[in-house]
């Protein structure tokens, strides 16, 4: 139970805008590492140039990318930023359309958290991944990726749907 406990104090930190409370259940090093690594491919394909990410190549490019990259989505993905994005209506985007970020984690009832806990995917016994928010189809959701360290969760990835990744 206790990475449905991490997702709730995160959740609770989020929804309180409370800086420094994110900042120990996240790492941010990582996520802006997994954000990147979607982007790049995302853009690639975008641009018509998917031929480089065939092979050892594709592995090359978009790794090196993410590091270049990643000193600019610092700045986007701040603590008072990703509880932006992770709150309802808080990061537009851009073109009129709904907001991109996916909306309030939102575990205010039990039917929530049990649509939480049946989407959880499991990857061992130090990580887990959550799909939200739960009342939206799973082409639509955003997967949350927790990974124990310590005595604690921390969030380590955020997994945007492709719809995100094609506005972005």
């Amino acid at each position: 139970m206790s990475p449905y406990v991490s997702l709730y104090g995160l959740a609770k930190a989020i929804d309180a805008k409370d800086v420094a409370a994110i900042e120990r259940r996240v790492n941010f090093r990582a996520v802006r590492v997994s954000v990147a690594r979607q982007l790049i491919p995302a853009y690639l394909a975008a641009t018509g140039r998917e031929g480089e990410l065939k092979g050892a190549r594709g592995e090359a490019v978009t790794g090196i990318g993410a590091s270049l990259a990643d000193p600019l989505l610092a700045q986007y993905l701040s603590p008072a930023a990703l509880a932006a994005f992770l709150n309802d209506h808080a990061f537009p985007s851009g073109d009129g359309g709904a907001p991109l970020g996916p909306g309030r984690i939102g575990l205010d009832s039990v039917r929530d958290a049990w649509r939480l806990f049946a989407g959880a995917q499991t990857r061992g016994f130090r990580a887990v991944s959550f799909a939200v928010p739960v009342d939206r189809p799973a082409d639509q959701q955003f997967r949350l990726h927790m990974r124990v360290r310590g005595f604690g969760w921390r969030l380590v990835g955020l997994e945007l749907p492709k719809p995100v990744l094609q506005r972005l």
